[in-house]
């Protein structure tokens, strides 16, 4: 008599699902072709899969074809998907997944017999061009969800490239000075291997950016992409860029790689180059080919476009922000006839707009021809040394005698400083000075100083030439109020110094001080002692007795009639 066949021994592949989509049986062929075994088969959910699904006869798809049935009660047939095994290799399989329905119509279990499609995927032309199109569209749709921030965007595409497509994704954005660039990598199944690029990334000479050399450099300058299908990683390393290699023989990696494929296509927008985008591909069934280029293209000039409309936004609100900043230094020069006040504004402008850690003025004094310090911010020591510097020597001598800005970036250039003991002990690596020209007059220095490298582009340069000439302009009101006050001492009877109207208290009057001085009812409650309701009731007050309408043209009269 025949032994009866099990569902179990036939050749084709056989998963069955609950109701939950948790898989409770497999036959031996199931589990040959997962390259999983029983024990670690069963119980797993088929939206845990982690299925790359691509196309259905109905049309693309996005879930698993399991949970698709589960959704729709209706069988699922033809579905193209791609199923990584546990030893790094792919296998592309077509699914069919049919329910079986109790009397209610609800789904009791689901079949799903699997068929290994891996030899006639890799020739066929359709279907790559259909999972590129599916990677693209993928893609672009979370880029629309992307922030509109520079590394934001290069995250959201690694991060969702290497989800689709395995393999270390590399972004490379081209800095304003091209010869280094931000680097941003992606590898969701080997997080480790990220880490271990950041970690080299931060090692180099600009934590966070790499230089623009090997095969990013290359493929920038010819504007076309790079294929390797398959390079030794030996020969990788010293293509990627100098100094790779020895880091790596150092530093070994996190995992045993003996060979990837490479493809590095351009990110180009409106007709330029900013940087490229790199897929690092180990063992695969589905190896790299012109193809891959195809639609990899896509996404890094979808993405470059984004870059550069983020690019543009920032740029926008930096240069808002600039304007903002100058007018509120007019209105303090206007309002203000003390240097010192006008000064620290002036300072904690250049901070915050030029993103510096520190910044300083000094003043030269004919007498001995002597540049002196007159005000400063952001330096950790509680009290700068009052250093007197010829206006001739070193930085910022440079920058005065030839009247124009100097910056300097180098750290050994810093050995010749006057000031190197208070470089070392800041930590300052960057330095940038602007001399204070007015009515041709040399007035002093700007000086800017910074704890990490910087990289100033041309917008950078100019707005620090600006608050310069900001800075010399309120020097020389200064020094001539000073003159013209010594003047009238000496030629005419003391006048009497115009008071406020009648009817402001003391406090009214203390509360305009700080007002005129640009402090908020916030901080003024805090310096007065005071809740801000009352600081309120106070402005409004003022602004009553003086006929002003509104603090703009109460600090403009102020100043005017020296009621201060």
């Amino acid at each position: 008599m025949a032994a009866s066949l099990s569902w179990k021994d036939v050749p084709g592949a056989i998963l069955i699902y609950d109701r939950a989509g948790q898989v409770i049986d497999a036959n031996d062929a199931a589990v040959g072709l997962l390259g999983l075994s029983r024990d670690r088969l069963l119980g797993t959910y088929a939206e845990d899969a982690e299925w790359l699904v691509l196309e259905a006869p109905e049309g693309p798809m996005s879930v698993h074809p399991v949970t698709a049935t589960l959704k729709s009660l209706q069988a699922v047939r033809g579905v193209l998907a791609r199923a990584s095994r546990p030893e790094g290799t792919d296998i592309w399989i077509q699914v069919d997944a049919v329910p079986q329905l109790n009397v209610a119509g609800e789904v009791t279990l689901v079949t799903a017999s699997l068929c290994d499609v891996t030899h006639l995927f890799a020739r066929s032309r359709l279907t790559s061009r259909g999972a590129g199109e599916h990677i693209v569209n993928e893609v672009v749709g979370e880029l629309a969800d992307a922030r509109l921030e520079t590394h934001s965007i290069l995250h959201v595409v690694t991060n969702a490239l290497s989800r689709m497509r395995p393999g270390t994704w590399v972004a490379s954005l081209l800095n304003k000075d091209p010869s280094t660039s931000l680097v941003v990598a992606a590898d969701v199944a080997n997080s480790e291997l990220v880490e271990y690029i950041n970690r080299h990334v931060a090692s180099l000479d600009h934590p966070g950016q790499a230089p623009t050399t090997g095969i990013s450099q290359r493929v920038i300058e010819s504007g076309k992409p790079l294929l390797l299908p398959q390079v030794p990683m030996s020969e990788l390393w010293e293509m990627i860029a100098p100094g790779v290699a020895a880091y790596v023989a150092e530093h070994p990696l996190p995992i045993p790689i003996e060979t990837s494929g490479v493809v590095v296509v351009p990110m180009r927008a409106r007709g330029a180059v900013v940087g490229t985008l790199a897929l690092y591909e180990r063992r695969s069934s589905n190896p790299l080919t012109e193809k891959d280029i195809i639609w990899m293209q896509a996404i890094a000039d979808r993405t470059a476009l984004a870059i550069e409309n983020a690019q543009l936004y920032e740029d926008a609100v930096v240069r808002l922000e600039r304007l903002g900043s100058l007018q509120s230094l007019s209105l303090a020069l206007s309002a203000s006839p003390d240097l010192r006040l006008t000064l620290k504004v002036i300072l904690d402008q250049v901070t915050a707009q030029l993103k510096v850690d520190a910044a300083d003025v000094l003043l030269l004094e004919e007498s001995d021809n002597m540049l002196a310090l007159a005000a400063s911010t952001g330096f950790l020591a509680t009290a700068v040394p009052d250093y007197r510097l010829p206006v001739d020597e070193g930085l910022p001598g440079r920058a005065l005698t030839g009247r124009r800005i100097e910056t300097l970036t180098a750290l050994s250039a810093f050995s010749q400083f006057r000031r190197r003991s208070l470089f070392a002990r800041e930590g300052f690596k960057a330095y940038g000075a602007v001399p204070l020209i007015t009515r041709g007059k040399l007035l002093g220095a700007l000086e800017v100083y910074h704890r990490t490298p910087l990289s100033p582009d041309q917008e950078w340069v100019s707005f620090l030439d600006a608050l310069g000439s900001v800075a010399a302009i309120a020097i020389d009101n200064a020094a001539m109020q000073e003159r013209l006050r010594k003047t009238s001492q000496g030629t005419a009877a003391p006048q009497r110094a115009p008071s406020p109207p009648q009817g402001l208290s003391r406090l009214e009057i203390q509360i305009i001080r700080l007002m005129v001085e640009g402090l908020t009812n916030r901080e003024i409650a805090a310096q007065v002692h005071l809740s801000q309701n009352t600081i309120k009731f106070h402005v409004r007050q003022i602004l009553q007795k003086t006929g002003a309408s509104n603090r703009t043209e109460l600090a403009h009269q102020a100043a005017k009639d020296g009621w201060l």
